[in-house]
């Protein structure tokens, strides 16, 4: 067989993998082999999946400045805009997106003891801002209580007492005590204010010492239940709907750092790194099928629809230039190593 016609084959032999790998026949051998394909991934030792040494790398390669900034951060921008923008146009109620039963485990996990951390409700409880919250509303109740109660000025007081001593009018004595009152009042305003100064805190630690011995009652437990239930009630789009445009933003930026930092940070990708190493050497010569199952995971797929899903990707990947460019070189390798003058073999 002369090169002259190794090479003709070579040509035919190329255009025919080009068009037949991008073919409609292609996409019928795709579906009708992706189940045993499927099963010989599976059937297939987890150690020559994942090589933990090359995932290590790999993310260390994302950690870099460039990687994120071209594609972590723009990536997770771009999908928290997606997700926010879901949830504007989302009718349904928060608890029609669970499935049967999440409520009721729901509620099992909101009965657990002590799951409201002492410490947040502490943190909570002693802000600037909850002191001076307290310090407002004890004031009020104060300053009411003094209007109200102080028998000195309440209408059931001194003045109903004096009305009944002098029931045709108290002449300069009525006069006077409003003066009295008035005089009473503006001393005892900066008083209440300079007492709630320390009291008020001293009233919220109570509050949290309350809250905390209580907070696994029956009670605190179906209030939790009630704000759970109330949150499951609303739309989804109100639950967001105090997120304008420029919050959406600030969100979708907070996610892209939050992203990149996460990948940024050495010692959490380390750990990482070792905990995917350490579970590959332990399923290192188990099949993946059986490693999956371990974790309860017996995948069903539907293979028509997982290949309608894949072959667009698997199509167009095999019509780029490169992959075509690497097809050819195989299949010149392989003439190209045929010599020249090849006869057909004697029987």
């Amino acid at each position: 067989m002369s090169r002259a016609l190794l090479n003709e084959l070579k040509a035919r032999q190329i255009a025919f993998l080009e068009a037949r790998l991008v073919s409609e026949a292609a996409a019928r051998d795709f579906r009708e082999r992706l189940p045993a394909g499927f099963a010989a991934l599976l059937a297939t030792p987890l150690g020559e999946l994942i090589d933990a040494g090359a995932v290590a790398r790999a993310l260390d390669a994302l950690a870099a400045e460039e990687p994120l900034r071209r594609a972590v951060r723009p990536a997770a921008a771009a999908a928290l805009a997606a997700l926010i923008e879901a949830a504007r146009a989302e009718r349904r109620r928060a608890r029609e997106l669970l499935p049967e039963g999440a409520r009721d485990k729901l509620d099992r996990i909101l009965e657990q003891p002590k799951i409201v951390p002492e410490r947040l409700v502490r943190e909570v409880l002693e802000s600037a801002a909850l002191d001076a919250v307290m310090r407002d509303v004890l004031y009020d109740t104060l300053k009411e209580f003094s209007e109200k109660v102080n028998p000195f000025f309440a209408e059931w007081g001194l003045p109903a007492l004096l009305k009944r001593i002098a029931p045709f009018g108290l002449g300069g004595v009525g006069k006077a005590m409003g003066t009295l009152q008035g005089e009473f009042e503006r001393r005892l305003e900066p008083e209440i204010r300079r007492f709630l100064q320390g009291f008020s805190r001293t009233a919220m630690r109570q509050v949290h010492d309350i809250l905390i011995a209580k907070g696994d009652t029956p009670e605190f437990v179906g209030l939790r239940k009630h704000v759970a239930t109330w949150v499951l009630e609303q739309e989804i789009c109100a639950l967001v709907g105090q997120l304008d445009a420029k919050s959406s933003a600030l969100a979708g930026e907070l996610g892209a750092d939050v992203a990149a930092q996460v990948l940024r940070d050495r010692p959490v990708r380390t750990r990482t790194s070792e905990a995917i190493a350490a579970f590959v050497a332990a399923h290192a010569r188990e099949p993946l099928g059986e490693v999956l199952g371990r974790f309860g995971i017996a995948p069903a797929l539907d293979f028509d629809a997982l290949a309608a899903a894949l072959w667009p990707l698997v199509r167009s990947a095999c019509a780029t230039g490169p992959v075509r460019a690497w097809l050819a070189s195989v299949v010149e390798e392989f003439f190209d190593g045929l010599p020249d003058g090849i006869t057909e073999p004697s029987a």
